[in-house]
């Protein structure tokens, strides 16, 4: 059984509260917690992840002991992480969770400290416990507790013999880059605890931003369940994104995140947007149709035929996109006079592309690859445009609707036997 046990700033996992009184404080100051060496050894803390930049050289507990002497019994992981949204977080995922888990599944050394005394059993006393391994998805606390919790609230639950080990996560405010690596372990330990009825409940507690359903669910709600014990945990919206991309990749904590296309084509994404702030164009071009995975528009679970989309040059009949490099495009709002002023099909930039995109313009027009027609069909600007319906893509690529057809085709639809002859119609 592995409980999420948080008191103040700590948690089975324990969460970091540094608290920062002014500005002026140095880096090593701001780790308040991780000083508390005797607190640390009174939760029977085994590995320490830091997700912050520090020197772990320059730092001392209370008692002026350097971190390499009071840090001995501790396993420790130093991830050098910024909390800014861009920050790359998906490429230190794998290591932390990877950490975590071995801090959880590790036993601790015998001869480790531990204390009876008053202010930690007081502690025990007022710890929230949230049980990840119970049967009954929907249970409550205290419902998924074992037994010996269940009988008395003032007792910790009793931990069967080796004990194991506890993990204290930290950054500097125990709000964004901590949390983010819990969300991260919890989705890869327990991806069918946040998905389904339960999952959705979870991430319906959510609100304000933090509900953005831009957001996989699973993730609005492992962040759910870590804010009922740690209500200011907030990731930045830039690790929100990067960890709702962890969810599409399957939470790769045993593979090579580098050779995945969503960590790329976002790397991708990443330089692009730098580049265009300085206002030039990405010196580097991704074409999303020489990608060897390519996004689909239709699911294989879905019994009803799904529209084959594209976009022809309306001179030359050429096939300039398909559905699955069409760019979604809503309307600001939904009145239809609004909706039926759009001028634009907005889609991926694709390898028809190249030779007008490799030129490093920041905009320019689009004309049909077919040589013998050369037909202008669109325009592109990589810092964006609106679209006359009001919505704005950024960065914007469209193909004109007077200068393009639109064909939609369905797949034959199935009959029971004995109709249509074969079954078709």
């Amino acid at each position: 059984m592995i409980y999420i046990r948080i008191l103040h700033s700590y948690a089975h996992i324990y969460v970091l509260t540094s608290q920062l009184t002014t500005k002026s404080l140095t880096q090593t100051k701001r780790l308040w917690a991780l000083r508390r060496s005797q607190s640390l050894l009174d939760r029977k803390i085994t590995h320490v992840l830091s997700l912050v930049s520090f020197n772990p050289g320059n730092l001392k507990n209370f008692k002026d002991e350097p971190f390499s002497e009071y840090g001995k019994p501790f396993k420790h992981l130093l991830i050098d992480i910024d909390d800014v949204e861009d920050e790359d977080l998906l490429i230190e995922l794998p290591k932390a969770v990877k950490f975590i888990d071995e801090g959880l599944r590790s036993e601790r050394s015998r001869h480790q400290k531990s204390t009876s005394s008053s202010d930690v059993a007081a502690a025990e006393k007022a710890v929230d416990r949230i049980s990840l391994d119970s049967k009954e998805s929907g249970s409550s606390a205290s419902d998924s507790a074992p037994p010996s919790q269940t009988a008395s609230s003032d007792q910790p639950p009793q931990q069967s013999h080796p004990r194991r080990g506890a993990v204290f996560v930290h950054c500097a405010a125990g709000k964004s880059r901590s949390i983010s690596a819990l969300i991260a372990y919890l989705l890869w330990r327990y991806p069918d605890r946040f998905t389904g009825p339960a999952g959705a409940q979870l991430a319906s507690t959510l609100e304000g931003p933090e509900a953005d359903e831009s957001v996989a669910e699973p993730v609005r709600a492992a962040l759910a369940l870590i804010k009922q014990t740690r209500p200011l945990a907030e990731p930045n919206p830039g690790f929100m994104e990067q960890l709702d991309l962890w969810w599409q990749m399957g939470c790769p904590a045993d593979g090579d995140i580098e050779t995945q296309p969503i960590y790329q084509r976002w790397l991708y994404q990443r330089a692009a947007r730098e580049s265009i702030a300085v206002g030039q164009a990405p010196s580097q071009l991704w074409f999303e149709d020489e990608q060897t995975e390519k996004p689909s528009d239709s699911s294989s679970s879905s019994s009803a035929p799904t529209p084959d989309r594209k976009l022809r040059c309306k001179k030359c009949r050429r096939i300039l996109a398909t559905a699955p490099f069409i760019v979604p495009h809503k309307p600001r709002d939904d009145n239809t006079s609004t909706a039926s002023s759009c001028q634009h099909f907005f889609i991926e930039p694709l390898s028809w592309m190249r030779a007008e995109l490799e030129k490093g313009e920041l905009s320019g027009r689009l004309s049909c690859p077919n040589t013998k027609c050369g037909a202008g069909v669109g325009r592109y600007d990589w810092k964006g445009f609106p679209c006359s319906c009001g919505s704005r893509e950024d960065p914007a690529f469209s193909l004109q609707k007077a200068r393009v057809d639109e064909e939609l085709s369905r797949a034959p639809l199935r009959m029971p036997p004995g109709r249509g002859g074969n079954g078709n119609l």
